[in-house]
């Protein structure tokens, strides 16, 4: 998969390519959590098909359906006269963008057999989830009672919900990781279907739980729930936030366990710790990885990305030293 995006968001110019484990790197505000959901919004919206319609009927159901996610996402925040290129598995998709909105879609095949080749991706950009989830568990029901629910909910926040509450049957592709051995402790349901923390014996309510634990309890429980399959699409948006650096090392080791097995993962983050582990921990295993520096509206690759990676994340430390040396020098 390579993303192209020129105007969209703060990002005047991004190259991506999405193959195995891909990192993008750089400071706040510098159009990371840009490119992870237009990547989602993309993907949800591609799965949307019809062999029915004219062609002209099609471009404009597929606006509609992406403006719809990226609305959710970037509330008409994205620049006017942006243009998109996604070339998934050698099939190219071309979108412009006018005033925040899908002007045109097109699609280098027909349009029949598109949503058999793609996934339904996760994005996870924070664990407050667990925090809203009997919120979002009482919307379902409303909606399932055929209540006229006006709830505005993120469509990541939808999905993600959707996944941990609904196991997948079992399948040969599914795969395990083991969170228990991290946080020495499980998140399971009780008998009302919420979710708890169980450590040495005890129940834990979440809204007790350290963030950081919720964080790897959601991958814990979309591992048990079976959602962790060969092609499954996991954008991670700065998991580093809520973890302390032995942690993000701890979860390093675990996203490049899932892209060994085939998972495809997008890391945005700002951490030097989680970057390295990445970089240390891909080249471990031998898998395909991309490390990308966004800077000044630039997100690209070359054979320096890395240094310049640690060279721009790095500017703290030379603060500190300058600090040092004012102290020494009275």
């Amino acid at each position: 998969m390579t993303l192209k995006l020129e105007n969209i968001g703060i990002v005047k110019y991004a190259e991506i390519k999405f193959n195995g484990l891909t990192v993008i790197a750089g400071e706040n505000d510098s159009g990371k959590s840009t490119v992870g959901k237009i990547l989602y919004s993309l993907i949800k919206t591609i799965r949307y098909s019809s062999n029915t319609d004219s062609a002209s009927t099609i471009s404009d159901k597929y606006c509609n359906r992406f403006n719809r996610y990226i609305n959710s996402l970037f509330k008409h925040q994205i620049s006017d006269d942006g243009k998109i290129s996604f070339d998934y598995d050698s099939e190219i998709f071309n979108l412009t963008l006018k005033k925040n909105l899908c002007y045109s879609f097109e699609a280098s095949e027909t349009y029949s057999n598109i949503e058999a080749k793609t996934t339904t991706p996760l994005l996870i950009d924070s664990p407050y989830i667990w925090n809203i989830m009997p919120s979002l568990k009482t919307m379902k029901n409303l909606e399932s009672l055929g209540n006229d629910v006006d709830f505005e909910v993120l469509e990541t926040l939808k999905d993600l919900y959707f996944a941990l509450s609904i196991k997948l049957k079992e399948s040969d592709e599914k795969i395990k990781v083991n969170i228990n051995s991290i946080i020495n402790g499980d998140f399971l349901e009780n008998s009302l279907g919420d979710f708890v923390f169980k450590k040495d014996d005890k129940n834990i309510e979440l809204i007790n739980t350290a963030m950081g634990i919720k964080y790897f309890g959601i991958l814990q429980v979309l591992s048990d729930k079976n959602h962790f399959y060969a092609g499954q699409i996991l954008i991670l948006d700065e998991p580093e936030v809520h973890l302390h650096p032995n942690w993000q090392l701890k979860l390093a080791e675990v996203i490049v366990y899932l892209v060994k097995n085939g998972v495809k993962i997008i890391v945005n983050s700002h951490s030097p710790y989680m970057i390295e582990a990445l970089q240390r921990y891909a080249k471990r295993e031998s898998i395909v990885n991309n490390f990308y520096l966004a800077d000044k509206g630039t997100i690209l690759e070359d054979e320096d990305s890395l240094s310049k990676i640690f060279d721009k994340l790095s500017e703290p430390f030379r603060e500190f030293d300058k600090m040092d040396s004012e102290i020494l020098n009275g």
